[in-house]
């Protein structure tokens, strides 16, 4: 009896231990609510959200298995505001990045035109992962911004270092201009990033500019006024390039 008893001890003291031990385990990752961000956001932001045009995504951002959080408040037509929280041993989210930008979506790795998606559960090859460009995992933020009789959309490129918020090129997408006196202005324009040269790619921008009638919004006759600008990777950034044009031109 007296070794049943011993033996019954020995079994429910290792089965103990091993719920002490496996406990942390269990405890599985739960991904925080629309309440919780708001919270967390405003309580740190300069600027609180304040509307309900709020959207969000947890990305891995930087190299830690953790997910960041990407937040995008619209306040007005040309007002906004983007929030970046990391997340904390605690497993609640600190503010680490917080600016003006009005992005009318979140489509972060939209940079990258050349990335294949597909379904994992088809392509087992499938990645998850958005290409690396210069060994920097590079997102695209787009702002839309304004004023009296201007509307403009600019693409801003960007990447975490250390917990900190670089921005590694800004160009203009689209721009509308109503000057007084009766004169409407449109400039559209695009980029593309050739990584041929992993360590230093080079990124294309160009704009087109014309004038619009600006009661019909119809293209006027005339000339388009077409530019192109080079730039390439240079210490975290995209730095423009001098390039000359051909003779006769």
């Amino acid at each position: 009896m007296r070794n049943f008893r011993l033996l019954l001890n020995l079994t429910v003291g290792l089965a103990a231990s091993s719920l002490v031990l496996t406990a942390p385990s269990s405890l599985a990752y739960k991904t925080p609510t629309k309440t919780q961000i708001l919270d967390w956001i405003n309580k740190q932001a300069k600027d609180p959200v304040v509307t309900d045009n709020f959207d969000f995504q947890l990305v891995n951002l930087d190299d830690d298995p953790e997910p960041e959080i990407v937040a995008k408040h619209n306040g007005s037509v040309h007002i906004g505001n983007f929030y970046i929280l990391d997340q904390k041993p605690d497993r609640t989210y600190a503010l680490i990045a917080e600016e003006e930008w009005n992005p009318p979506r979140l489509q972060l790795d939209h940079w990258d035109y050349t990335r294949e998606v597909n379904s994992p559960a088809i392509d087992k090859k499938a990645e998850d992962e958005p290409l690396l460009l210069a060994g920097k995992r590079v997102f695209e933020t787009v702002q839309h911004t304004g004023g009296s009789g201007v509307s403009v959309y600019e693409a801003n490129l960007w990447y975490l270092d250390k917990g900190r918020l670089v921005k590694a090129w800004k160009g203009l997408l689209r721009e509308t201009v109503s000057v007084p006196g009766g004169q409407l202005f449109r400039t559209v324009g695009n980029y593309q990033i050739v990584h041929d040269d992993e360590a230093k790619p080079l990124l294309y921008h160009w704009q087109t500019k014309q004038e619009l009638n600006p009661d019909t919004g119809e293209l006027l006759p005339g000339k388009p006024e077409p530019t192109l600008q080079m730039y390439r990777w240079e210490n975290g950034v995209f730095v423009l390039l001098d390039v000359e044009k051909p003779s006769g031109q």
